[in-house]
């Protein structure tokens, strides 16, 4: 990835040419991550090409197609060097897979769903008091997500810190600080950027096995091999995420 260091604002197509010139980088150098993000694409192009659905899917269809979407925009934005953008499209698809978990378990919630009634009102708060009363989750990786969910709210919050302090670099100049604006932003190293893409794809490929005994044994759309072939990825990104975090700087927060 290139420097793109501003001391003052960028127009809209200057933006735009340094998006696409950013892009066109990660495409030569970032072969390994792209291989990986085709894999999860087929798999989700085996349940969503032509999808057909009987009334009570199609709220869970539709969320697929809402999780497909932000799969796309993610990397398309960590491709052009925007990591809060893409973490932040990545908690949206997370919120849709806690959604298709309590309408995968109760398929009458879909009204509810749909006319914003609890508990879709809130359904953060509203997870976090099933927490609390310790009750039972509607599916056993909504307590995985929820732990990615707020690791990637770090990177990803509208006003957190860290938000901010990717996007401005201080320097000093004649002893007086020199604020630089940061349009795009970059990884330190090579193995904290191959983290932050591994994250990224295994957070999607956590929020697609929601579904997937859904798509398996209730629909059919799918044989239990693709199931296998989606949860083999996931095993094979958190061994690779482990060794990589094992190369990590002594200092540097993964």
């Amino acid at each position: 990835m290139s420097s793109t260091d501003n001391q003052g604002p960028i127009d809209l197509l200057h933006f735009v040419s340094l998006e696409h010139e950013q892009f066109l980088i990660s495409m030569v150098n970032c072969r390994e991550e792209l291989d990986a993000h085709s894999h999860l694409q087929r798999l989700f192009e085996a349940v969503l090409t032509k999808a057909e659905a009987r009334e009570d899917h199609v709220v869970l269809v539709q969320l697929l197609a809402f999780i497909h979407y932000h799969f796309v925009y993610s990397h398309a934005c960590m491709f052009r060097c925007h990591l809060s953008e893409a973490f932040a499209s990545a908690r949206s698809a997370i919120d849709a897979a806690f959604v298709g978990a309590f309408i995968i378990k109760d398929r009458s919630l879909q009204v509810q769903y749909v006319k914003r009634d609890p508990p879709f009102d809130n359904l953060a708060r509203h997870l976090g008091n099933m927490v609390r009363d310790k009750k039972p989750m509607p599916h056993h990786l909504v307590p995985v997500l929820r732990d990615v969910h707020g690791k990637l709210s770090r990177f990803a919050s509208h006003a957190d810190i860290d938000t901010f302090m990717h996007r401005v670099e201080i320097e000093k100049h004649e002893a007086k600080p020199l604020i630089k604006l940061q349009y795009f932003q970059f990884s330190r190293h090579d193995t904290e950027r191959k983290i932050h893409f591994v994250q990224l794809l295994l957070s999607f490929v956590i929020v697609l096995d929601v579904f997937s005994d859904f798509l398996v044994a209730e629909q059919r759309r799918v044989p239990k091999q693709w199931q296998d072939e989606l949860r083999a990825l996931g095993k094979a990104l958190e061994k690779g995420r482990a060794e990589l975090q094992k190369h990590l700087p002594a200092d540097t927060d993964p």
